[in-house]
């Protein structure tokens, strides 16, 4: 009796199992569930000796899956870049703890460069991107309780952003979003992150290219990009960041859309041009 109770329970388990992965399926395969809850990183004990450092920054990164691990290859840090991850601090290693996707995203990179350039001598990563997402889902979907969550982490820990970057707007080419639809959600993201007393300068990417499902010239939605550049010209403390758009040669993008090794690297070349442009 008792071994027909055990199997019972191991043929509902698996059937339980079955529809979970079957339902999940494109969570469970590109690792992010392993990736949230097994990734076995070895956390930083000195969180706060490195978050009250000299000349640390603190970065929020955000958008779709070209702020996300969406890139190809892999890469290592040679400096003191670190990913925040749920309230705990660890080495930032491609893909980073935060965002979808199973490849590499370009702040690793980008950290690496701040260092060598001697603006910062530590660099933290705070990453959150969701891959394919509109700017309607982060001012009122699920995008937005993860930007939440994220930001209660930080201010559980009391700590500061000194950068944010937003790099979005491919969906939203698909969507047909116009320029007053795309602006008014992205400012009510802005305001989101600063009614939670998160003031450091808000950099946006012009970001829009995506060659399929559009008839746009060239795949570039031109109101996505105006409302980017408009809220920038008008927002308090918004920053230009740079244009994405411009790197659409076939040996920057993988797929058309997502970035090569190289193409990981100039993107990377322009996000710290930017950051270094608008600190001068």
């Amino acid at each position: 009796m008792k071994n027909k109770v055990k199997y019972l329970i191991i043929i509902v388990g698996c059937i339980l199992l079955g529809i979970l992965a079957d339902r999940n399926k494109e969570y469970l395969i590109n690792a992010q569930f392993i990736r949230t809850y097994l990734h076995f990183r070895k956390e930083i004990p000195n969180k706060e000796e490195i978050v009250k450092s000299d000349k640390v920054m603190i970065f929020l990164a955000f958008g779709q899956s070209n702020a996300g691990n969406y890139g190809n290859g892999s890469y290592v840090s040679k400096n003191e870049v670190y990913n925040y991850y749920k309230g705990k601090l660890y080495h930032a290693k491609e893909p980073l703890l935060g965002p979808d996707g199973g490849g590499s995203s370009v702040w690793t990179r980008v950290g690496d460069m701040l260092i060598d350039s001697g603006l910062y001598k530590k660099v933290i990563i705070v990453p959150c991107a969701i891959g394919g997402t509109s700017v309607k889902c982060w001012s009122e979907g699920e995008c937005k309780e993860k930007l939440l969550s994220t930001l209660d982490y930080l201010q559980k820990d009391n700590i500061k952003l000194t950068h944010i970057f937003w790099d979005q707007g491919e969906t939203d080419n698909v969507d047909n979003t116009t320029t007053p639809e795309y602006k008014a959600r992205l400012s009510a993201v802005i305001k989101m992150v600063r009614d939670r007393k998160f003031n450091a300068p808000f950099y946006i990417s012009i970001s829009s290219y995506f060659p399929y499902n559009n008839n746009n010239l060239n795949g570039i939605d031109k109101d996505i990009t105006n409302a980017q550049n408009e809220l920038i010209a008008e927002g308090p403390n918004i920053k230009r960041g740079p244009n994405t758009d411009s790197l659409n040669l076939a040996y920057y993008r993988a797929d058309a859309v997502h970035f090569t090794e190289k193409g990981l690297d100039q993107l990377a070349l322009k996000w710290f041009q930017s950051i270094k442009k608008s600190e001068n």
